[in-house]
């Protein structure tokens, strides 16, 4: 029998997902069932239904998880996203920020220990994946005494009538978690480690262990006390992972490497 990755019992496993499956089902439920791939590297662009399954927790781990994590992130990122369309980037959400950082950490725990290769580039060492365990072991209310993590919101300085990308296309963007290690200007890279994660238009960054106070003091910052959420709006351009993907998709599609119909 193969091994549970969380509780590490003898069980049958499920097809667990990394990125929970709610934010997959409401773009493919607009596209029928399908979703938009930009692959890196080879392949064309084209319609998928990989939402990055793989056998990783036994179904009491998968309950677990689906209970305490998963929900509360995608009904918070989605009632966050739907106050942002209605009422501007200035918005503030109400919400745990424990809890919240603890739920982000148990996506990329996933993501760094499944066998997707959809998250290939979410791979750490098998210390970083102790201590990001850690997190989700430890007492909630602690989780920020451990990490730090931040929230922005992706979006156009073009009006939408001017080329630009609106909010409703933005919230569909999915990118695969990324793992990175953080380093001082001109310093070999230090003990810290960090993922990013962009789901349902906020992009997250959490960091391990926990930054420095003058480094986690800006307003992107989850903070323990404030139950108040605010994410500071953020460029699209800015983020540079997610202009690579825009480029080389730009790339596959003047080159004719696209299956989809104009």
């Amino acid at each position: 029998m193969p091994i549970c990755a969380f509780c590490q019992k003898d069980r049958e496993l499920c097809a667990s997902h990394s990125i929970p499956d709610g934010f997959f089902k409401a773009i493919s439920r607009r596209n029928n069932g399908q979703l938009i791939s930009i692959p890196e590297g080879d392949g064309k662009i084209g319609l998928s239904q990989n939402t990055g399954k793989a056998k990783l927790l036994c179904r009491e781990c998968e309950t677990h998880f689906n209970k305490n994590f998963d929900s509360p992130l995608t009904n918070a990122f989605k009632a966050w996203d739907k106050q942002v369309k209605a009422n501007g980037l200035g918005v503030r959400y109400d919400f745990s920020p424990n809890h919240l950082a603890q739920c982000i950490a148990s996506v990329c725990w996933r993501a760094s220990v499944t066998g997707n290769s959809m998250y290939a580039n979410a791979r750490v060492s098998m210390r970083d994946r102790a201590r990001l365990l850690a997190l989700l072991l430890g007492d909630r209310g602690d989780t920020l005494k451990s990490c730090s993590c931040s929230i922005t919101r992706l979006y156009d300085k073009r009006p939408p009538n001017d080329g630009g990308f609106s909010q409703e296309i933005v919230s569909d963007i999915i990118l695969p978690v990324n793992a990175y290690r953080i380093s001082k200007k001109g310093k070999k890279p230090g003990n810290h480690f960090a993922f990013a994660l962009l789901v349902q238009g906020f992009l997250c960054h959490l960091m391990i262990p926990r930054l420095p106070h003058v480094l986690r003091v800006g307003p992107a910052f989850l903070k323990p006390s404030k139950t108040s959420l605010h994410a500071p709006p953020q460029y699209f351009g800015d983020y540079k992972p997610l202009m690579n993907l825009m480029v080389a998709g730009l790339g596959k599609h003047l080159e004719g490497q696209s299956t989809l119909k104009d």
